[in-house]
């Protein structure tokens, strides 16, 4: 059989779960799942600012918003060794504060304070260990 030239696909925009495929990984095969999504999930999701934020992380493991007031922060949808980073932007205003969601082990003990100076931003990532315990860690500050 003499090998072919594959001269154009049909570039690929996005994909969602209507788009189930069969993939082949390591000898395994596999149907594309939320997970698997945002496995492969490239750019930053920017979520609604509102009273409570919840990042979908099914949707992408990095999510930005910009805070309009004091805010509870929640994650729906991530899974055990899953690594979501969150990028909080204060408003003109500043002074924004947040309520972390349940479960964080922060370095030292200590939750981090934002920083309030208006336009500046935060990061944080968290790794999920398990349902509800995380490992959080401050990536950077006052950016």
């Amino acid at each position: 059989m003499a090998d072919e030239k594959i001269s154009a696909m049909p570039a690929v925009t996005a994909a969602g779960l209507s788009d189930l495929v069969p993939i082949v990984q390591s000898g395994v095969n596999m149907s594309v799942t939320p997970t698997l999504l945002a496995q492969v999930q490239r750019g930053i999701t920017a979520d609604t600012d509102g009273s409570t934020i919840t990042f979908d992380a099914s949707l992408n493991d990095k999510h930005s918003v910009t805070l309009g007031g004091n805010r509870t922060l929640a994650v729906s949808n991530d899974y055990d060794g899953q690594v979501v980073t969150l990028i909080l932007k204060q408003d003109s205003t500043g002074t924004r504060t947040v309520t972390w969601f349940s479960g964080i082990l922060w370095p030292g003990g200590t939750v981090p304070t934002l920083t309030t100076t208006p336009s500046k931003t935060d990061v944080f990532s968290f790794i999920r260990v398990s349902s509800g315990h995380y490992l959080g860690f401050i990536v950077g500050q006052n950016l």
